[in-house]
């Protein structure tokens, strides 16, 4: 069972709208825009996960921007929505659609679109089921940048067919639905195909149960670019044996970098971050992976905990970025993740876990995650901070952290979003910047979910970021649940659960 069907998630907004940096037209709404073209009447919850884009690939200072969702309308039989922008600016989107079947198998949740910029395509990775016989995988999905912006290929508007939007598609790590996936991720090697061995490669990790048991591991598996041919997975999170939320990036040298969790059970215990490196093979050959190194032990950690107030639960999950220092050899490798600032409560009986403050701390490694920094919050702020997320600007070295905070509510109960930097040359965090003028409100519940979605504000935020290395000529996109625009019910009007989308440039 992924994430999100565990926890559930109202309603996504991409937005951004930095004082002092600019932000495209139909985009600087205090709730950015709407981004599917669902009407508000009636609706269902939209929850988006991830965002992808290609700067200025539609035209001069318009990016084709991709970006996945849970979608409760079910579009073409698949709940993994995603959604276009490839003709404006404004931060709507010209067609969105289900992601295809691949043969029989069928979406299960869990969707994310990255860029490929060197080859100018898109993937999605998803989870995969089927019946007869029974089993689950990790669906990839490609597409190029022409395919999005044909409207032969992609009609504009919903489409109930998508299988041309996404020609490309393989299955990967097979197993039997008694061994469950959960929690996958996609990584692309950006080197030009033939350069290097593994150039271009994509790599997938996904949590995996053991046949018929509770350990759990992360895999990891190679596939080549243009056609996703992939081998066998490998286990890469060694002896451990409650590893999971695996994230995978490859650095600009070809290095593959994965960080995940591992944890105890029964109760509340430390948990600890594992970093993993790996030496391309060329896919689809497994890559050589070393040892787990340990990132930090946190000893009061947030699993499956609630949040202060909040009707919701937080997670520690670990994303990174690794960023390409000025000497052209040396990386310095972001980490963020959510923690409890205080002791976790442990309630009894089914009130689960509790934090009364959560908080977003990074951390950073010069040395390919042999040894880290401290852990620092990324802001002091009263209230909770949680769901980071961060994503790196190439052309101009600058790494952005995303997350929600109550800080402004004189009851901690109403989310905003923020935006911190770490500058070129840099480890420490600017001041963060607020993105949304309006609050969410994580105690309002749409008027019409889905039987398999529970209340919250979901488990994540998306985002992406690119330019062409001038000042004022990035933009990032920031993807989080939002609930604060109203649609009508039967004549009501009640808050409206939507995936929305806005930039900032900067």
């Amino acid at each position: 069972m992924n994430l999100l069907s565990r926890i559930g998630f109202p309603l996504v907004v991409l937005l951004a709208c930095l004082p002092g940096a600019r932000a495209q037209s139909g985009c600087t709404g205090p709730d950015g825009s709407l981004f599917n073209l669902e009407p508000r009447s009636n609706g269902v919850v939209q929850a988006a996960l991830s965002v992808a884009t290609i700067p200025n690939r539609v035209g001069a200072n318009m990016d084709l921007v991709v970006a996945t969702a849970y979608d409760a309308r079910g579009l073409g039989g698949s709940n993994d929505g995603f959604y276009v922008q490839r003709s404006n600016a404004n931060c709507a989107p010209d067609f969105e659609g289900g992601l295809p079947f691949i043969g029989l198998f069928a979406p299960n949740g869990t969707p994310t679109a990255i860029a490929d910029a060197a080859r100018d395509a898109f993937f999605a990775v998803d989870l995969r089921f089927q019946t007869d016989p029974d089993e689950n995988g990790v669906g990839i999905l490609r597409t190029t940048s022409s395919n999005l912006l044909s409207v032969t290929a992609c009609p504009s508007g919903t489409q109930t067919t998508s299988a041309a939007c996404w020609p490309v598609a393989a299955v990967a790590n097979i197993t039997e639905l008694n061994a469950p996936l959960s929690s996958p991720h996609l990584a692309v090697d950006p080197r030009k195909i033939g350069s290097a061995t593994g150039a271009g490669d994509l790599y997938t990790v996904v949590t995996q149960r053991a046949l018929n048991g509770s350990d759990t591991g992360v895999s990891l598996t190679a596939c080549t670019n243009l056609d996703l041919q992939c081998g066998s997975s490998i286990t890469i999170s060694g002896a451990d044996t409650n590893a999971d939320f695996g994230y995978v990036q490859v650095r600009a040298d070809g290095l593959i970098t994965i960080s995940y969790r591992n944890t105890t059970f029964p109760g509340v215990n430390p948990e600890t971050i594992k970093f993993v490196t790996c030496t391309p093979n060329g896919a689809p050959k497994a890559p050589v992976c070393g040892s787990p190194r340990v990132v930090i032990t946190e000893n009061d950690p947030v699993f499956a905990t609630l949040i202060g107030d909040l009707p919701m639960l937080d997670q520690l999950y670990p994303r990174h970025v690794n960023r390409l220092e000025s000497d052209g050899k040396t990386f310095t490798t972001f980490l963020v993740y959510d923690r409890c600032d205080v002791a976790v409560i442990q309630q009894a009986g089914a009130g689960g876990n509790f934090c009364a403050k959560t908080d977003v701390a990074v951390t950073s490694s010069t040395n390919a995650g042999a040894s880290w920094s401290p852990s620092a919050k990324v802001t002091p702020s009263a209230g909770q901070q949680f769901f980071g997320a961060v994503a790196l600007d190439k052309s101009t070295n600058t790494t952005n952290i995303a997350y929600y905070s109550t800080e402004n509510d004189p009851f901690q109960l109403r989310p905003q979003v923020f935006l911190a930097q770490i500058l070129p040359g840099s480890t420490s965090v600017e001041t963060p910047q607020l993105l949304t003028s309006a609050f969410g409100d994580v105690q309002a519940s749409p008027p019409i979910v889905a039987l398999d979605q529970p209340a919250g504000f979901g488990d994540r935020l998306g985002m992406a970021v690119g330019g062409t290395g001038e000042t004022g000529r990035s933009r990032v996109y920031v993807g989080f649940t939002w609930d604060s625009v109203f649609g009508i019910y039967d004549g009501v009007s009640s808050p409206d659960v939507n995936n929305h989308l806005a930039n900032l440039q900067y």
